[in-house]
């Protein structure tokens, strides 16, 4: 089920099973997905010596496991939990910032398509078992991460609950990981997490997020996005990695107001899910190989605008690498600079 490598990054997050109706009404049944398959799908188009961490069911690893290869990485930190877990998700996508995930049944009806079993017995199971918990929800320790990854010099963690993503970077900081990378999580990026989100980014090398989380976070302490840019850069990370609601990324850093603007790839959205996921890894991939923050910026751009393209991982492990590489030199074209005093709103 693994393949043996020099584990160069360890990538954490979680396994879904998911069901998608696209925005060109292509249906996808019970697929593996999930925020961990993403960001190491993205990170494999750069870099493949990657560890991946993950609780989940065993019927999943069972079903899933000649997929699962496909990423090319290392699979022992993958293990099966001893109660079930929450891990189908559904989605219908209507643009890349919108999509739902309820009302399945109506969907299927108004494309002709029978309801997929499995949907209703999860929501029928949903209301009687309150045993079963979300993968993002559960606990994760230095103990979770296997000996075989003991030489890695990287560490992503994808959205996890608060408590994950406080813990994991200083053991594993102790442990040899020298570049700590995480992305947001919604669940605490709210008014009543924001005093504890300075202790949670102390020593951080890179921090992603999104304009949208951090109006929600700053939304009690101040009306404009640029006040919430200058107090965020207090936070103890050192780089911090911004989606923009009007689209592109900013590129800030702790030490100045200079804001380095990286461009989206403009592509038709058929499929948004997974694509800060597959950006980070595709980030943290090109970072390794001693590339610019600018160049890993412009990579990751382009791996996700792929994402963007097409539902599932392994779209996006099957990308042309000539089309990868011109999407993230227009990228590059297209980078600019600003400060943060020069927003507006």
């Amino acid at each position: 089920m693994s393949i043996e490598k020099n584990i160069q990054t360890i990538i954490c997050g979680v396994i879904d099973r998911e069901t998608i109706i696209n925005n060109l009404n292509q249906v996808s049944i019970d697929r593996p997905g999930g925020s961990l398959l993403y960001a190491a799908s993205g990170h494999a188009l750069f870099n493949k010596k990657i560890g991946l961490i993950a609780k989940t069911n065993k019927t999943l690893l069972d079903e899933f496991s000649k997929e699962l290869e496909k990423i090319d990485a290392d699979l022992h930190g993958i293990f099966p939990c001893a109660f079930p877990i929450d891990d189908i998700r559904y989605y219908r996508i209507y643009s890349r910032d919108r999509w739902d995930t309820a009302n399945y049944m109506r969907h299927f009806y108004e494309l002709g398509h029978p309801v997929p079993k499995f949907l209703l017995s999860q929501e029928n199971q949903a209301h009687f078992t309150k045993e079963i918990k979300r993968a993002e929800n559960l606990s994760l320790t230095s103990s979770d991460f296997p000996s075989e990854y003991s030489g890695a010099k990287a560490l992503l963690i994808t959205p996890l609950n608060y408590t994950a993503h406080f813990s994991c970077p200083p053991s594993l900081r102790a442990r040899g990981v020298e570049t700590i990378f995480l992305r947001s999580s919604s669940s605490y990026m709210i008014p009543g997490k924001l005093a504890a989100i300075s202790s949670l980014l102390d020593g951080v090398d890179f921090f992603f997020t999104t304009e949208h989380e951090i109006r929600a976070l700053f939304k009690t302490r101040f009306s404009r996005y640029r006040m919430m840019l200058e107090a965020l850069q207090n936070f103890g990370a050192k780089t911090f990695i911004i989606k923009e609601k009007k689209g592109g990324y900013f590129l800030m850093s702790a030490e100045s107001q200079r804001l380095c603007i990286i461009p989206d790839c403009s592509v038709f959205t058929v499929d948004p899910i997974g694509e800060d996921d597959c950006f980070c890894g595709a980030f943290l991939g090109s970072f390794e190989n001693g590339l610019s923050l600018e160049e890993c910026a412009a990579n990751a751009s382009a791996a996700a605008s792929i994402c963007r393209e097409g539902s599932g991982f392994t779209y996006i492990l099957n990308t042309f690498s000539m089309l990868l590489q011109l999407r993230a030199e227009l990228a590059v074209q297209g980078i600019t600079y600003s400060t943060i005093s020069s927003i507006t709103d």
